[in-house]
């Protein structure tokens, strides 16, 4: 599978390693860094915000962000099972997934959709508790199970689903357009600001 960086959140055993996001490079190189969430995105219903706004990480949640350029996937509240034995609460594992495959993307959220509890299961396994990093993740066994996902042929539109699918766009316009709307505003109000000083020297003048 190429292409495509993979996001895990997670906590360690001690104390002092709350929950954080680590981008797994290899299963023994695992970098401190968040997955691009801070993005803006539209529901089809034109509800716009950060994707961080269309879920809350301790419910479970798909949320599937479409773009031109990349799609992100995040799968949230993933519980631990014997990770949180050892650690004497409940633990929540997500999972953030960047492509420019989107379709790849839309067959990992139908599989997590339709069997939460093997999807949960499955990431759980590979996730273990780590003293220098907190949690480290086994990259091949993960990677093994969506290559999995890759050759299933659902989709969003022919399954049941246990979890619902938030959808959304990302507004990558919206960027775009945005200095060069700033910028006909400038020149409109420098223009009116001209047409007023003309107006007041016009009637000075009479």
């Amino acid at each position: 599978m190429n292409a495509m960086d993979i996001y895990v959140q997670s906590c360690g055993l001690h104390p002092k390693q709350d929950y954080c996001w680590l981008k797994i490079v290899q299963t023994d190189d695992h970098l401190p860094d968040n997955p691009p969430l801070l993005v803006q995105v539209e529901d089809e219903n034109g509800q716009s915000g950060l994707i961080t706004d269309f879920y809350y990480s301790e419910t479970p949640s798909i949320v599937l962000a479409k773009g031109q350029d990349r799609s992100i996937l995040v799968i949230t509240a993933l519980l631990a099972g014997d990770r949180s034995k050892l650690y004497g609460r409940t633990i929540r594992n997500s999972i953030a997934i960047v492509s420019p495959k989107t379709e790849l993307l839309q067959k990992i959220a139908a599989r997590a959709a339709q069997n939460w509890d093997d999807f949960t299961d499955r990431i759980d396994r590979a996730v273990n508790f780590d003293d220098e990093s907190g949690f480290k993740v086994d990259l091949p066994q993960i990677k093994s199970y969506l290559d999995n996902n890759n050759e299933s042929s659902q989709t969003l539109d022919d399954l049941t689903k246990i979890i619902e699918i938030i959808e959304l766009n990302i507004a990558e316009e919206v960027k775009k357009k945005r200095p060069k709307i700033m910028l006909i505003l400038q020149i409109i109000a420098a223009i009116a600001l001209i047409l007023i000083i003309v107006f007041l020297w016009s009637e000075r003048v009479n």
